[in-house]
């Protein structure tokens, strides 16, 4: 209770007394202001104080989030976690881990975007020694938008290919089939056969041959469609080792993809703004459309039991707890810097809480419809074949997360070339043109190796080290009772105390256990029957601390070339608040006891001109 306590609602005399010991340095200014002053400041959909782009409505903003916080974690992902991990335990546990862990860090990464009005690297202005942390997201954005991409040349690829007929993954026959294909036309012609061989064997007494003569057996059926994808779509090689040629098909369509995204976003969030209301709203279309078919199929019952269906057993196994922990982040891109960013585009005045909870909610929601989704047609397929569940499992964000890697380079160069936020679009431009030549080895034979070492260490580990590292910076660095009153002025309220508790205890020792606890009970990269070599590994590992490695090389580089005097006085020089820290606005600086920023055209407070934090 005394813990509690300390976060509870202070009196009137004690926020006084935090206000100015916080901002003013002992320098009385006044109560922090209940009204919200923002008639100075009209929103436009671009801010005409500071340059920079403004989503055009609430819509935009709320659509954007809904089609970043929804996409391959939620539709592709989940559902094969909760196969894997025990089904309705692991539902549970991802509920728990979702509300104490990932949200609190989705909560807080929305609060410092909007307050600052920053990008995932600039926003730590806050902190110039950790502005590595800002550098390890765009790292990790990177990473991720390049082998997503591919995902999206894959979806470009079967696209175009259905419009043949008959549909070229429906039947055997194919140059790319093998002697184990098999439909379901496969099965029904085998069934007429059986039977005429049963009515033949009656008349002449000759012993009846079994699906088995003209059929592989079950353990070694494979589906035309699962032939399709890896024989032709991907054309397989044997490992990461041995790449193997372009695939001349896929290349155009990965190129292509890039073209679409790079027209989507173009102008910013001008245009992903208005995208997203087609992007974010269709896939529930579908997934709805999707779930109506799929559980009126035959034997999509006994999917959905699998699906929902929990081993309480495996509550007490470590790994259904680190694997809920990992697509908690992954599903809703906590630790990814994406949603700061969105966030950052805000009103200043928005309650982004109320949003995160909105948004968290339909994600949850959606994952659980996708579950239905694929489970359901797994049951049809086990029923099919004959095959049990288990032997048939074998597989918007793009625009929001390469927008945070733009915003990123955006707002560092605005610092040196204001002129840079008029010329955006050649920014993009270079940007997508150079991932679009980097991305080329997953257009290999092999590029599917390629795209699952990605997924595996650069998309599984780093986002929850730095959301955990994110935490502990602002929550006791910059410090929670700062953030605090800081949060007090943008929101008009003080936010629950839930939230605070969640940052400075729950979430981060959530998060430390599972990180020992994955990286003890450690399982190495694999893509099927295929286990990456110990070489390939190592190449994991290094892509899963190249973000890290952004926080410990740019805090060497501030404290030795950024800062005067002894060691320890420059770390704590560097620690401390940039001068330009604040909200974007002087009207909203000065409210919140922040100096007015030179050249911004706010009138400030009369005789308040030497306000500073």
């Amino acid at each position: 209770m005394d813990f509690l306590k300390r976060f509870g609602r202070q009196n009137e005399a004690e926020e006084k007394a935090d206000y100015r010991e916080i901002h003013q340095d002992g320098k009385e200014m006044g109560e922090p202001k209940d009204e919200k002053n923002d008639a100075e400041i009209k929103d436009e959909s671009t801010d005409s104080e500071t340059g920079r782009d403004k989503w055009g409505s609430k819509m935009d903003f709320i659509l954007s989030c809904l089609g970043y916080a929804i996409g391959l974690g939620n539709v592709w992902r989940f559902p094969y976690m909760c196969f894997t991990n025990g089904g309705g335990a692991f539902l549970m546990v991802y509920l728990l881990m979702l509300s104490l862990a990932a949200l609190p860090v989705m909560v807080l990464e929305m609060l410092f975007g909007q307050f600052s009005n920053l990008g995932c690297v600039s926003v730590w202005r806050m902190s110039p020694l950790f502005k590595g942390i800002g550098f390890g997201m765009a790292l990790i954005s990177m990473y991720f938008c390049m082998y997503y991409n591919i995902i999206i040349a894959y979806t470009i690829y079967y696209m175009v290919a259905s419009f043949k007929n008959p549909l070229p993954w429906s039947h055997c026959g194919n140059e790319w089939n093998s002697e184990n294909c098999y439909t379901d036309a496969s099965r029904t012609s085998n069934i007429s056969a059986t039977d005429a061989s049963v009515t033949d064997a009656s008349a002449t007494d000759v012993t009846p041959f079994s699906t088995e003569d003209t059929m592989p057996d079950n353990s070694s059926k494979v589906w035309a469609a699962e032939e399709f994808w890896e024989n032709h779509v991907l054309g397989m090689t044997t490992g990461l080792h041995d790449l193997g040629g372009i695939r001349w098909e896929l290349l155009g369509c990965f190129w292509l993809a890039w073209i679409v995204v790079y027209f989507c976003i173009i102008k910013g969030v001008k245009t992903s703004g208005k995208v997203v209301y087609f992007t974010a709203v269709f896939p529930f279309v579908v997934l709805v459309i999707l779930l109506i078919r799929g559980v009126t199929l035959e034997g999509a019952g006994q999917g959905i039991v699998y699906f929902i269906k929990p081993e309480f057993e495996k509550l007490m196994d470590a790994r259904v707890w680190t694997a809920a922990a990992n697509q908690v982040f992954i599903s809703f891109g906590a630790g990814w810097g994406g949603v700061l960013t969105l966030a950052s585009y805000n009103d200043y005045r928005n309650n982004s809480i109320r949003d995160c909870m909105i948004l968290v909610s339909l994600g949850a929601l959606t994952s659980v419809m996708a579950g239905f989704v694929v489970f359901s047609v797994l049951g049809f397929m086990a029923h099919d074949t004959g095959l049990a569940i288990e032997d048939v499992v074998r597989a918007d964000s793009q625009f929001v997360t390469l927008e945070t890697v733009i915003t990123a380079i955006v707002d560092e160069l605005s610092e040196i070339a204001p002129w840079v936020q008029k010329k955006r679009f050649f920014i993009i431009l270079g940007t997508c043109a150079s991932m679009a030549v980097i991305g080329l080895p997953l257009c290999f034979e092999g590029g599917i190796y390629v795209e699952q070492l990605l997924d595996w260490y650069s998309a599984g580990f780093s986002p929850i080290i730095l959301g955990l590292i994110e935490i502990v910076v602002i929550c006791h660095v910059y410090g929670y009772r700062k953030f605090r009153q800081d949060l007090r002025h943008m929101l008009g309220f003080y936010p629950n105390n839930f939230w605070f508790v969640c940052w400075l205890v729950i979430a981060p020792l959530l998060i430390v256990v599972v990180l020992i606890y994955t990286f003890v009970d450690y399982t190495p990269a694999s893509l099927g029957d295929y286990s990456y070599p110990p070489w390939a590994q190592a190449i994991g590992w290094f892509l899963t601390f190249t973000s890290i490695l952004c926080i410990i090389c740019y805090a060497i580089y501030n404290v030795i070339y950024l800062q005067t005097g002894t060691i320890k006085e420059r770390i704590i020089a560097a620690s401390k608040p940039a001068p330009e820290w604040g909200p974007s606005h002087n009207a909203h600086r000065i409210e919140a006891g922040y100096r007015p920023l030179p050249g911004r055209g706010a009138k400030s407070i009369p005789g308040d001109t030497d306000t500073k934090v």
